[in-house]
């Protein structure tokens, strides 16, 4: 019999299938996967189910799982629509997650806000589900995928993917897995993960844009997606710019610098016009220095919490059949952003009313009196002035800014083959590249200490009343800053192959086995102690390199389905994953995950998962190590209470400890799903899930907490260290400058008896220390019905938790973070912490009226209780005479629930003519009755209120769009 080439070329096809089946499943770690979790219900109001109507189901791969045409089972899954982007009036991607409350650290809240709080430390806004780790962290524990996979990370002393990277016209979907993924993906997928979905196919031409406006605020955006469909492929490419001005203090009620804990809220700016001058605990007035009442503002007036920021996003498509059996998706992309906050140079600095010998021993040299030096009228003629200035008058109000900017780049290639019916394999090569800096413009403080040691006009400026004269000195003043720059390159190989194993009573076995190899360069340079502006630049860099292979698979097992069903059980799933990652820095790590889907009836199911995941330390983190720094001081920072030191004197480390771990995570959920037939049009959901998250990498809190909170990383004995232990510290530090502390502290000093004169070791290193545990509910109802005149929908959705504990350290006391707590500990050592939001809800309701939609939108972040501490409460909390209170603490007992309401509307233009086919106008009203957050008290809070949620105000979209 004659075989045409093309079932013989399918004959080929299937034989190696079964047989890379076959050697995949026999390899270690694979052939032992058990039953991955995973289960689909849009959880969100307004969130709609997975769908995609360019793409046949089979095709389809839903987050949460590497098989095709199979939904997650056990899991919770929320997917964000097209409708959702649009309704929302978001701009970026993450301001489309603050919409989403299980993103509580951006839920009601400006993700921008927080690029402005310190460029050095936050260099992108990440999502957080369920807040396991800090914003400030190197590393992230929520994963973001761009159509299922990496892309390199941005930052400097942060190694982040910035979800605002894609043009939101491009996005089809966004999808949030609530549960651990390391099964599936790897490192990073903790909490959870975060997919946005980029559209596949386009026709036509499409242009949006938008503009917004507040109380001194504006935003612009536009968009244009363009391409070309045919049945065998199609072709695309998407542009999105945004700008928005930037937001001052002085224009928000609710952004204060005060003293909260004076009657009158005195202002607590020091360096305000003209300036200060302190002696002890008293502080006069400049000019004349006769008044005891100081010159004050509100100093965050001058600030911008909102930076000011550009960005540019593009990004191009080609999908392709480039024969019946081979498919090719080519993406690339283009990002960058530039976002500039802004502020005063203001300062203080000591100007001693004697000549002083300094503390060789500790390096510390001497100082002198200052030529301009002046006594304050009833002070001692020679006490040291601490003399607090601003060069506002001189240089400008928004003189110092702070630049964070980065560009990102890159292209990936997807190749699907149909190997016969039954078995696809599909394969990835992914390459990016990212470009990230900051620049925080500040006073040179090398410069700073040498002119307050200037006992001539010349070497000196008047820091009294800094005047023209002083111009060119002050421009050198002024002329510095703290940078950096990282650059970071990821490649990225995957293959999986899946496809039916057999067929049960129940319906078809799944199964997908896949192998990825990564490669992550990163680089990274900051500026030197006191470095000019662009000497960064100048600086060479560090670098790391690691290669990460991975092996994993997955099953799902029908036990009852169409076929088999009975009266007590419709259908019931099981599934589990494995995957095995072996990194070329730290060593390798395992971790599993199983699931079930069980539905009783065909309108009510049940689903539950477990698993455990990792968090990689990220390169920021492995580089610290190459950064460690150890230094002695002449003086005693952090004494503990009850301590009456006779040493003084303290040595300190920072940087990162050497063989850092994976910060690890142990989950559990499980939930329902109903879809009642007797209330056709509604769907719920809610889902329990528990999250041990342990090995946080963090840095040890540097202030008087660490007694309590760091037991381990601080030794204080008020006769002084024995030397052995102080030189074991030092030799121990990894630093470069142990010889030099050494000589000067330990073995080579002149005196022994003196160098034992130690009071405290303190080891500020980054290590694993902490821990999280989290329980909660996540819950969700939607509700549609058609009506005579169009369609009515009401929606509800939140997150609710439980139960949230954390410890800093080992020894370290449990701490429950959902109350406020006055924890007193043994040797009269105190916690004092406030307790966090239990809730995060958002309620809608639209409805359609013809080519007319308008919907209203509840977002409500619940309050939270707070330690009181007052002159009422706790003596020790008052503030002294200079306006700065003694402790931390809030004059109230509560932070209140914060409540915003958003409207939408939309109309489409009805008629047929090439000019009002696809026409739509639509109007955004966010935070429709301007309120503003609760004000936290927090003494020394700069930012009232940004615990709690935080606003631009009212703020008006008008935005239009045309499809030709």
């Amino acid at each position: 019999m004659k075989i045409s080439l093309e079932a013989r070329a399918a004959g080929l096809r299937s034989s190696a299938a079964m047989s890379v089946v076959a050697v995949m499943l026999a390899l270690p770690g694979v052939a032992n996967a058990q039953p991955t979790p995973s289960g689909v219900k849009a959880a969100n109001a307004g969130q709609q189910p997975v769908n995609n109507s360019s793409d046949k189901l089979e095709d389809i791969v839903v987050t949460g799982t590497i098989l095709r045409g199979a939904p997650p089972v056990g899991s919770n899954l929320i997917a964000v629509g097209q409708e959702r982007i649009a309704s929302s009036g978001a701009t970026t991607a993450n301001e489309l997650l603050a919409t989403v409350p299980q993103v509580t650290n951006l839920f009601n809240n400006v993700p921008t806000a927080r690029l402005g709080v310190a460029s050095n430390q936050i260099q992108v806004v990440r999502p957080n589900l369920r807040n396991l780790a800090g914003e400030t962290s190197s590393s992230a524990s929520t994963l973001v995928l761009f159509d299922g996979h990496r892309i390199a990370s941005v930052g400097v002393t942060q190694n982040a993917i910035d979800p605002d990277l894609i043009p939101p016209i491009a996005i089809e979907r966004v999808e949030v897995v609530t549960d651990g993924g390391s099964a599936t993906y790897g490192s990073d997928a903790v909490g959870g993960v975060i997919n946005f979905i980029t559209r596949k196919r386009f026709d036509g031409l499409k242009v949006t844009a938008r503009h917004g406006f507040a109380d001194n605020y504006h935003q612009v955006d536009a968009g244009a997606i363009i391409g070309k469909d045919w049945r065998s492929g199609s072709i695309f490419a998407a542009y999105n710019y945004q700008h928005n001005s930037a937001l001052f203090g002085r224009d928000r009620d609710y952004i204060k610098d005060v003293d909260w804990l004076s009657p009158n809220l005195t202002p607590r700016g020091r360096s305000c016009a003209p300036g200060n001058v302190q002696v002890g605990n008293n502080l006069y007035a400049l000019p004349a220095l006769t008044s005891t009442t100081p010159n004050v503002c509100d100093p965050s007036d001058d600030i911008s919490f909102i930076p000011l920021s550009t960005r540019h996003g593009a990004l191009a498509g080609l999908h392709q059949d480039l024969t019946g059996w081979l498919t090719a998706d080519l993406r690339a992309f283009y990002g960058s952003r530039k976002s500039t906050s802004f502020s005063p140079f203001r300062g203080q600095v000591n100007l001693a009313g004697v000549s002083s010998p300094g503390f060789p021993r500790f390096g510390i040299g001497p100082s002198f009196r200052n030529f301009y030096y002046t006594p304050v009228p009833g002070e001692s003629p020679t006490a040291t002035e601490t003399v607090f200035f601003t060069l506002a008058p001189l240089l400008g109000q928004n003189s110092a800014t702070s630049v964070s900017r980065f560009d990102e780049w890159g292209a990936n290639a997807e190749f699907k083959a149909k190997l016969n019916s039954n078995w696809s394999l599909r394969t990835l090569f992914n390459y990016s590249s990212s470009n990230s800096v900051f620049q925080l413009q500040g006073l040179n403080q090398g410069l700073l200490n040498s002119l307050a040691n200037g006992t001539t006009a010349a070497t000196t400026i008047n820091f009294y009343n800094p005047s023209a004269a002083d111009i060119t000195t002050i421009q050198q003043l002024a002329n510095s800053e703290t940078a950096g720059q990282g650059k970071d390159k990821l490649f990225d190989f995957r293959a999986i192959l899946d496809g039916t194993l057999y067929r049960l009573p129940g319906g078809d076995v799944k199964v997908a086995v896949g192998y990825e190899h990564m490669d992550d360069a990163f680089k990274q340079r900051t500026s030197p102690a006191n470095a000019v502006i662009g000497a960064v630049f100048a600086q060479p860099y560090v670098q790391y390199k690691r290669h990460i292979d991975s092996l994993f698979g997955e099953v799902q097992v029908p036990i009852v389905g169409a076929d088999n069903r009975t009266g007590a059980i419709h259908s019931l799933t099981l599934a589990g994953s494995v995957r095995y990652d072996r990194f070329s820095d730290f060593g390798h790590t395992t971790n599993p995950k199983v699931g079930f889907n069980l539905k009783p009836t065909a309108w009510f199911g049940v689903r539950g998962n477990y698993s455990t995941s990792f968090n990689a330390p990220s390169p920021n983190d492995q580089l610290g190590a190459a950064r460690n720094s150890i230094s002695a001081l002449p003086f005693n920072a952090f004494v503990r209470p009850g301590d009456a030191p006779t040493a003084t004197g303290l040595v300190t480390t920072q940087g990162s400890n050497p063989g850092l771990k994976p910060q690890t995570a142990k989950s559990y959920s499980f939930g329902f799903d109903l879809d009642p037939p007797f209330i056709q049009g509604l769907h719920a959901s809610a889902n329990y899930y528990n999250v041990k998250f342990k090995n946080a990498i963090t840095t040890p809190t540097p202030n008087n907490g660490i007694f309590a909170r760091f037991p381990n990383n601080i030794l204080a004995i008020p006769g002084g260290v024995p030397l052995a232990q102080v030189v074991d510290f030092i030799n121990t530090s990894g630093a470069p400058q142990a010889a030099t502390v050494l000589a000067t502290v330990g073995a080579g000093c002149t005196n022994p008896a003196a160098c034992r004169n130690v009071y405290e070791l303190i080891d500020f290193r980054q290590g694993n220390y902490g821990s999280v545990k989290v329980e909660g509910l996540d819950f969700s109802a939607n509700y549609r019905t058609l009506t005579s005149f169009g369609g009515f929908d009401a929606g509800v959705s939140g997150n609710y938790t439980l139960k949230r504990k954390s410890q800093t350290g080992a020894g370290a006391p449990v701490i429950n973070e959902l109350v406020a707590t006055n924890l007193l500990l043994p040797s009269t050592l105190r916690i004092v912490t406030n307790g966090t939001s239990r809730l995060f809800l958002s309620a809608s309701a639209g409805v359609d009226i013809g080519s007319f939609r308008a919907q209203a939108t509840l977002n409500h972040s619940s309050g939270f209780p707070v330690v009181r501490c007052d002159s009422t409460t706790t003596p020790a909390c008052t503030a002294s005479i200079t306006g700065i209170p003694t402790a931390n603490g809030t004059p109230q007992d509560r932070v209140g629930a914060y409540n915003t309401v958003n409207l939408f509307f939309k109309y489409a233009v009805p008629g047929s003519s090439a000019v009002l086919k696809d026409l739509e106008f639509t109007l955004n009203v966010n935070n429709a009755f301007d309120k503003d957050p609760p004000i936290f008290r927090s003494i020394g809070n700069q930012r009232a209120g940004y615990d709690n949620g935080a606003t631009l105000g009212r703020l008006i979209q008008f935005g239009v769009s045309k499809k030709f």
